[in-house]
């Protein structure tokens, strides 16, 4: 019986036990340290939850029977392209236009039509086979094509190609080029031609006119003459005669007070008119050149050979062009004497020429020979059974 009431008292305070259990919380233990939970918005459903990676770009999916251009490009075909790629006007106002093939396969000219407008008016019409000898123009070619059209004044000028149907291009839009260009006015050109020496070997000028206006006489002019870099005259001459257009007449002025050239001298001379309007081009208003005066004694029979040098351009070519000027004077000039000359490199002797004094000879500058200076050689040869005396004249630029 007492075993009894001893298993009714525990059960009871087991009950009691875990009914006191929320009224007397236990000292909780530290709980582990936990990591923060993302905000409700960023929450994501299971499956997406994978890796973050670098976004790469690539091309957008290809549609399907759409081909791409990046991998099949467009086929250019292979074309001519004739372009107006220079409008210019010449020292004589002629109209020069420039045509370049920019294509790739040559040009028939044939057929077409250069045409030439002034103001939008149409002034001249070129058949393309005019521009050049060639039947055809080549990939990379240009053609440099002198009008016979003079421009005087500003004006507005076009030129135009037309290639026809038949003549398929690349483009048409490089047809044609317009341009304002202003040419001098008319008036009389004033060039000094050339100048000589005496048998004293004293200097003279020889003016022309090249312009399309005489120039009246009367007129005052400034000469300047320098040699070796030193100016040795400086005077006002006043013409006497009349210089005619179109060079059709050569106008002689002796300076004042003679100027004699000995050994080698580099002459250089300028002329200026007063007035502008007594010259519409100025460039051309001045000539410099070398000129060596040697002496000779050659027995008969004998000949004799003389060098110079002829100095190039920074370019190593001859700017401008010219020639070498040779003048033979002796005494005694009823017998002939002979003159050659051999240019610079291997160029071949040109052929001699002979004559009674003064024997004069003129030969073409070439470009050949080293970066600063070409040489020449030049021979006198003596034909008389006697002693020649005298002097080889050498001129050039």
């Amino acid at each position: 019986m007492l075993k009894r009431a001893n298993y009714l008292l525990a059960f009871i305070f087991l009950l009691f036990g875990c009914a006191t259990q929320t009224t007397y919380p236990s000292r909780p233990s530290p709980a582990p340290p936990s990591r923060p939970e993302p905000a409700v918005s960023e929450l994501k459903p299971a499956e997406e939850f994978q890796p973050e990676k670098e976004e790469v770009k690539a091309d957008k999916p290809k549609e399907e029977g759409v081909v791409s251009k990046l991998e099949i490009p467009k086929k250019i075909p292979l074309l001519p392209d004739i372009a107006v790629t220079g409008l210019v006007l010449d020292q004589k106002r002629r109209l020069v236009v420039t045509v370049a093939n920019m294509g790739d396969q040559p040009l028939p000219l044939g057929k077409g039509n250069l045409k030439v407008f002034v103001d939008g008016e149409l002034k001249k019409i070129y058949g393309l086979n005019r521009l050049s000898h060639q039947a055809v123009l080549q990939p990379g070619e240009v053609i440099l094509f002198m009008t016979s059209f003079q421009i005087t004044g500003r004006h507005e000028i076009q030129a135009s190609i037309e290639t026809g149907r038949e003549v398929e291009e690349l483009s048409k839009e490089n047809n044609e080029l317009k341009k304002f260009l202003e040419g001098p006015p008319l008036g009389p050109d004033i060039v000094i031609r050339d100048f000589t020496l005496s048998d004293d070997f004293e200097l003279s000028i020889v003016l022309s006119n090249g312009g399309e206006v005489d120039l009246r006489k009367g007129i005052t002019l400034r000469i300047r003459i320098l040699v070796n870099g030193r100016k040795v005259s400086e005077f006002e001459h006043f013409t006497s005669d009349a210089l005619k257009a179109h060079s059709s007449n050569d106008y002689l002025i002796n300076p004042p007070y003679p100027i004699g050239l000995t050994g080698t001298s580099r002459v250089k001379i300028s002329v200026a008119p007063r007035l502008s309007s007594h010259d519409i081009l100025l460039e051309n208003n001045s000539l410099e050149r070398t000129v060596s005066i040697l002496p000779f004694k050659i027995s008969a029979q004998e000949k004799e050979e003389f060098s110079f040098s002829y100095p190039l351009s920074r370019t190593g070519k001859v700017n401008p062009p010219g020639k070498v000027k040779a003048e033979v004077r002796w005494d005694g000039g009823g017998s002939p004497l002979m003159l050659s000359a051999r240019g610079p490199g291997n160029a071949k002797d040109f052929p001699p020429v002979s004559g009674r004094s003064p024997l004069k000879a003129e030969f073409p500058i070439y470009s050949e020979g080293g970066p600063e200076e070409i040489s020449w050689k030049v021979w006198v040869t003596n034909l008389m059974e006697k002693k020649a005396d005298g002097h080889l004249i050498i001129q050039h630029r």
